[in-house]
Formats: structure tokens, C-alpha cells, sequence
């Protein structure tokens, strides 16, 4: 948390939520399947998370424990700012 502060990253913020999970044993290895679903909300993720991610590839003890297993970046368009108006019209306009 400290490596990720807004206070230690030159004012990057990100809205962020980290989501736990275990889906039971692996059959093969017998080992516990788990991990952690990260969420992010953020208007440039280069500006913002790809510049955090790559202080804590850096700096971040845990990532000697840590396996990335994939990713995805999606759009979310404004929602309606008026009366009458529809979803995305800015974008469309």
C-alpha cells in the first residue's frame, strides 16, 4: 500500500479493489487454487496504472511470490449528464 500511495507517486490516484478467491485443490499438484481478482478504475491507465505497475515491478518485495496469470483493459463511456440525453452521446457526438 505504501509503494501504490498517491502521496509516494508524484499524486497518481487510481480507485482500486483487490478481490480474493480459492476455487478448491488442483487434482494434478494438489495444491489450493487461489489468488486475488484486482479491480481498477482510472482515466489513462498509462498515465496511471502501467506507471504504478512498473514502480512496483521495481520495488515490491511480495513479487518473488507473485504470478501473473492475464489482464484486460475495457472502456466505460459517461453515463447520461442530462435530461433526455443518451448513453455515450458524448463520445458519439
Amino acid at each position: 500500500m505504501r509503494l501504490a500511495a498517491h502521496e509516494n507517486n508524484g499524486g497518481i490516484r487510481i480507485l482500486r479493489r483487490g478481490y480474493s478467491f480459492t476455487d478448491g485443490i488442483v487434482a494434478a499438484s494438489g495444491e489450493l487454487d487461489s489468488g486475488l481478482f484486482f479491480i481498477a478504475f482510472q482515466k489513462d491507465p498509462r498515465e496511471q496504472f502501467v506507471a504504478l505497475q512498473r514502480k512496483l515491478g521495481m520495488n515490491d518485495a511480495l513479487n518473488e511470490y507473485i504470478q501473473h496469470v492475464g489482464s484486460g483493459l475495457f472502456a466505460c463511456p459517461p453515463g447520461v449528464t442530462a435530461p433526455g440525453g443518451t448513453w455515450a452521446e458524448e463520445l458519439l457526438a
